[in-house]
């Protein structure tokens, strides 16, 4: 039985191919709810809405797609070299189009690539964050209790937490990718009032974590529910993903929690999942060690469209959640 054709970026938004900007953001809003597997959706729908979303968004790209399936008209000679920048950069796979996907090997050369701010700026048109603040790598600071503060277990755990991600995200990801940004303590000023322990933005994606050390013992994680010996752990990381998710829905947003075990062993705790969980999805929350969190991270943000990007507007707006 032959297989059946993938559907094009705007068949997945479900909008035709003269939609406008509005049109799509608005589509995507729609098919992102529909698609999330925390409700409903499955992690292969929800990947494949962002990354539909992430080509019609970006005008360079959408023409780039549109010419390469035969829905624009023919590029011209500007419109070829920046087909070709693109391939080099190495953009997502294309449903409808014979369109290969990059190895991991080319994700990791072009996330290596020095940073590219856009969009372009001039002295007539400043950049909306000033370079020499743009040009940083790490903002803002994990949540820290005051001196004198009596902190629960619970609070003491998340504090602890934020602190030793933030550390290993400065040592192990950020000297090999010149064009992530880490963003700590990030409260937005939503109806939600939602917070994150860290983003971190590179590209066209952004990885949301939050941590807290961890008791000894096993954890288990299917995917919904976490749980420790047995019972319930509280997690607020699936509600703040779905509003950053709302708020910046031109990235492909996909969320961390990481737990911290003994400090001379990375991987413990250890975490079980159900047979057939897949651990590498990236559309679904990850609950993961620390030993795992850098790898899977890296490869996330790495596999998207440009990851040597730095989007200023969305950079702007996580550094005045983070008060930076």
């Amino acid at each position: 039985m032959a297989e059946a054709p993938r559907k094009s970026y705007y068949d997945v938004l479900g909008v035709p191919a003269e939609a406008d900007i509005k049109d799509i953001k608005d589509a995507y809003r729609r098919a992102a709810r529909a698609s999330h597997p925390d409700l409903g959706g499955s992690a292969s729908q929800f990947h494949d809405v962002a990354v539909a979303y992430e080509t019609l968004s970006d005008p360079q790209r959408r023409e780039r797609y549109d010419a390469e399936t035969g829905r624009g008209r023919p590029t011209t000679a500007g419109s070829a070299r920046n087909t070709a920048a693109g391939s080099a950069a190495g953009g997502p796979g294309r449903p409808g189009s014979a369109g290969t996907t990059r190895t991991s090997v080319e994700d990791e050369d072009a996330a290596k690539s020095p940073p590219v701010y856009l969009p372009p700026f001039s002295p007539s048109n400043p950049p909306t964050v000033p370079l020499i603040l743009a040009g940083r790598q790490v903002h803002g600071e994990p949540q820290q209790p005051g001196m004198f503060a009596r902190l629960s277990s619970g609070v003491r755990s998340r504090v602890d937490g934020e602190l030793r991600t933030s550390n290993l995200i400065e040592r192990a990801l950020l000297p090999s990718y010149p064009a992530a940004r880490l963003v700590n303590g990030v409260q937005f000023d939503d109806k939600n009032r939602t917070s994150a322990g860290h983003v971190l933005l590179a590209g066209y994606r952004m990885a949301v974590i939050d941590s807290f050390t961890g008791p000894p013992g096993n954890f288990s994680w299917d995917g919904r529910s976490l749980r420790h010996q047995g019972r319930p752990v509280d997690l607020r990381l699936p509600t703040t993903l779905r509003a950053v998710q709302e708020l910046f829905p031109e990235c492909n947003v996909a969320g961390w929690v990481v737990i911290h075990g003994a400090p001379d062993n990375p991987f413990a705790p250890v975490i079980d999942v159900p047979p057939g969980f897949d651990r590498t999805s990236p559309t679904v929350t990850q609950v993961v060690n620390a030993g795992t969190a850098v790898r899977t991270i890296r490869s996330f943000l790495s596999s998207g469209p440009s990851p040597n990007v730095v989007q200023l507007p969305v950079l702007a707006r996580l550094l005045a959640s983070a008060g930076s």
